[in-house]
């Protein structure tokens, strides 16, 4: 009975060799560019999906809203005087319609530039932990000679695995999402607190931040199962799934009031100061 369940187990690992392999060589585009991966789409006709032209129709919209909030808020602040400081001076909407605007053009070249800097980086951690061979399924089934106590553990490490490749694949849905709706955020810039595009590029960063420290910890737990750490690079797998979250822990989130941030600050300053009695 072991036996046979020693072997469905290894035949399960054996199925998911194409997902695994082709999925954890190519991490940073599921979630940067995960567009490339849904580009064989077919819609009615019978073409390709095309996320460019899904982007240009967003861009139009986006450019007439904007000169309309752009008329709205001139119109209401310098002349009926109901929004905003009708004193400020007027070049300050001006400048950040033209922000706006810029951004709506360029994003897509420094988003380029971000997510090679990313890789980068991600590259020049990585490559501290050089291993040979990337098969991981094979890795896995070299693993499973203790019998049915490590065949167990080996698919408990393939799952925590497939769950944090669904996590990417969702994170990469999310930061597709965020881009293609880059050009309504950028009409906050209109505002005196730009609105939400601050928290855009928080969370471009954050996501940016969590794929390093969770690609970092997959490579180490592939390692560490290829020098027999069986049970470790399981802990260390579902530490990997759980980054998001413990990171989130720690990131303070940016506030339109100065009172609010100060308030933020100081918390976090005083959760890290020890507290004696006396």
């Amino acid at each position: 009975m072991a036996d046979m369940l020693v072997e469905l187990i290894e035949k399960f690992i054996n199925g998911s060799e194409a997902t695994l392999n082709s999925l954890f060589n190519s991490m940073i585009n599921l979630v940067f560019f995960i567009e490339r991966e849904l580009s064989g789409i077919k819609v009615a006709d019978g073409s390709n999906i095309n996320f460019n032209l899904i982007y240009e129709t967003i861009f139009n919209y986006a450019i007439f809203i904007l000169v309309i909030v752009f008329i709205a808020k001139a119109i209401k602040i310098y002349f009926l005087m109901k929004d905003g400081d009708a004193e400020q001076n007027p070049v300050q909407l001006v400048l950040g319609m033209f922000k706006a605007v810029i951004i709506m053009i360029c994003f897509k070249e420094i988003y380029y530039i971000f997510v090679g800097i990313v890789q980068e980086f991600l590259n020049s951690i990585i490559s501290t932990m050089q291993m040979q061979g990337t098969n991981l399924s094979k890795m896995l089934i070299d693993n499973m000679e203790g019998g049915i106590y490590t065949a167990v553990a080996c698919l408990v490490l393939l799952i925590v695995w497939l769950i944090l490749i669904c996590q990417f694949i969702m994170k990469g849905i999310e930061i597709l999402i965020m881009r293609l709706g880059i050009p309504f955020a950028s009409i906050g810039l209109l505002n005196s607190d730009e609105g939400v595009f601050p928290e855009y590029i928080r969370n471009f960063l954050m996501t940016a931040f969590t794929l390093v420290v969770q690609l970092t910890l997959l490579n180490l737990s592939i390692l560490t199962l290829i020098n027999g750490y069986l049970i470790y690079g399981i802990a260390i797998a579902i530490i990997a799934t759980k980054t998001p979250m413990i990171l989130g822990k720690f990131m303070i989130r940016p506030s339109g009031s100065i009172i609010n941030s100060m308030g933020n600050t100081a918390r976090s300053v005083r959760a890290l100061i020890p507290r004696f009695r006396r």
